[in-house]
């Protein structure tokens, strides 16, 4: 199993490495790393192994224990085997029961974005460290940004090799987000005005979209990053996962 380390000496693995283990367990895994990361708040302690423990502060959120093609799940004093997706409902819905309200991550990061001049793809441009508000308050978060996206991507992306560049390489981000009038080159606007609908979420075939094909989601970045790092990271490019919610939403009329 290959591992990278963090400056804090962290044990970082790519969850792809815990497919052959896994086996047919393994797409489970994934999209409750992912759930677990969207809507909630951990430190998540990983041996490099078999144990994932999920902490906020000194609360224990839940913790796996991987085997051969099954983990096991340990949630307050629950115990789900898991060797396929059909347990996660059950699991999301204990999850969620027991879950210390601290450790619940905030509506306003988990929908689109608010502003009514942003098309709402799923992308919260407004969250980013590399965005110009972040960039005028403090420019160290640059650098934070290049180290932050090592931890969270390096080995997790396709075709995409993730270092951290050079100190005196890094530079300082000066992205604005994009607008409706603005964003020639998004492809989310065309394709929903294409197809008549207001946006993604209200056509619901983003999962199977070419647009989407290449976003990123919750449970393809390493094993053992922090909290911090989901949220700053991980959350603002949650595109699938954001539009779920949103769509959600607009089913129930919350929006």
């Amino acid at each position: 199993m290959k591992h990278f380390t963090a400056d804090d000496g962290r044990n970082l693995t790519p969850p792809t490495e815990l497919e052959p283990l896994l086996k047919d367990a393994y797409t489970a895994f994934i999209k409750l790393l992912g759930h677990i990361r969207f809507f909630y708040m951990a430190d998540e302690i990983w041996d490099g192994k078999s144990s994932l423990v999920f902490n906020n502060g000194n609360q224990r959120l839940l913790s796996f224990a991987l085997d051969d093609g099954f983990f096991h799940i340990h949630i307050a004093d629950k115990v789900f085997e898991v060797f396929g997706e059909s347990m996660l409902d059950n699991v999301f819905e204990v999850l969620n029961k027991n879950s210390p309200d601290d450790c619940h991550r905030p509506s306003e990061e988990l929908s689109v974005n608010p502003d009514p001049a942003v098309f709402p793809c799923g992308y919260r441009c407004d969250l980013c460290l590399g965005s110009k508000k972040y960039d005028d308050n403090n420019l160290s978060q640059s650098d934070n940004f290049a180290y932050m996206n090592r931890v969270c991507y390096h080995g997790c992306v396709p075709g995409i090799d993730i270092e951290r560049p050079p100190a005196d390489e890094i530079g300082v981000f000066r992205c604005s987000g994009c607008n409706q009038s603005n964003n020639k080159f998004c492809r989310c606007i065309a394709c929903s005005k294409e197809k008549g609908y207001a946006n993604c979420a209200e056509c619901g075939n983003y999962h199977s979209c070419g647009v989407y094909r290449d976003s990123h989601y919750a449970g393809q970045c390493n094993l053992g990053i922090t909290a911090e790092e989901v949220t700053a990271l991980v959350i603002p490019y949650c595109m699938k996962e954001r539009l779920d919610y949103f769509r959600s939403q607009l089913i129930e009329g919350r929006c």
